[in-house]
């Protein structure tokens, strides 16, 4: 799914990692364009805010530290009740999230966790699929010159080249979070 998605793209605009596209806060101001997810994806700039809360989102896209910030207890509150993701957006150039991170969001919100880079324009440069196996992309991007890519079909069937790809027991730990 992420790939037709993919293809079908504009500059500036959320894309879902995978289809139907539940109620989603995007809690970035990286996106210019309204989503062709409708009024399911909402784009709030100011991050967490009452009006974000009142959307009542079944999945949330936002930095790791607006994650994180959302799913700590410090604040002395539970973590928004996400019901279908959390997708973590990074820009190019980024480190991306590491396994710790990723199972303490499932920790903490119980969803499956995605990953995206988005360019300075909002547009997709690289984003995660259900198969969890390294970030999709563009190897012509010259936003990720540098990044080591991995050219075997994935196993969610795209035969586009991955970032990050992961291997054995590292691999078999993501996909089993994505699986509880």
């Amino acid at each position: 799914m992420l790939a037709e998605l993919f293809l079908r793209r504009r500059v500036g605009e959320f894309v879902y990692p995978i289809a139907p596209v539940p109620r989603t806060a995007v809690l970035v101001p990286w996106f210019r364009d309204l989503p062709s997810g409708g009024s399911n994806i909402c784009i709030f700039p100011r991050g967490w805010t009452p009006i974000a809360v009142a959307f009542a989102p079944a999945s949330i896209a936002a930095t790791i530290d607006q994650l994180v910030a959302l799913g700590s207890s410090a604040n002395g509150q539970s973590p928004p009740p996400v019901t279908h993701a959390i997708i973590v957006l990074a820009r190019p150039g980024a480190r991306g999230i590491t396994e710790s991170q990723r199972d303490w969001l499932w920790k903490r919100f119980r969803v499956p966790v995605f990953e995206q880079v988005i360019g300075p324009a909002g547009e997709l440069v690289a984003g995660e699929c259900e198969a969890h196996d390294g970030l999709h992309a563009d190897a012509s991007e010259p936003m990720l010159k540098g990044e080591a890519f991995d050219g075997s079909p994935c196993p969610c069937g795209r035969k586009t080249p991955r970032i990050r790809a992961l291997r054995g027991a590292e691999l078999e730990h993501r996909m089993a979070a994505y699986a509880r």
